[in-house]
């Protein structure tokens, strides 16, 4: 197994259980979740997570002020979203 093979895994891992959680991923937060639990640089993670979430069925999206409604976040701006398509 490569480095490069273990971060997919676990970033799969993570995305499963934060999908069924809370139904969406913020890109930044989760980014920096995953590097901080596992020790892995953002150089690292994002450039993974952007190649695996089409094979995962994810639909990548920026986050409208409808969205941050509907989910009742208070975050700022319009932060990088990523949702299951089904």
């Amino acid at each position: 197994m490569t480095f490069k093979n273990h971060v997919e895994d676990v970033l799969k891992e993570e995305i499963n259980s934060t999908i069924r959680q809370q139904g969406y991923i913020l890109e930044t937060e989760f980014c920096n979740k995953v590097c901080e639990k596992y020790s892995f640089a953002l150089y690292t993670v994002r450039p993974v997570l952007r190649r695996i979430y089409p094979e995962m069925s994810l639909m990548k999206r920026r986050m409208s002020d409808e969205l941050k409604t509907f989910y009742r976040l208070e975050v700022k701006g319009c932060p990088i979203v990523y949702m299951p398509t089904t």
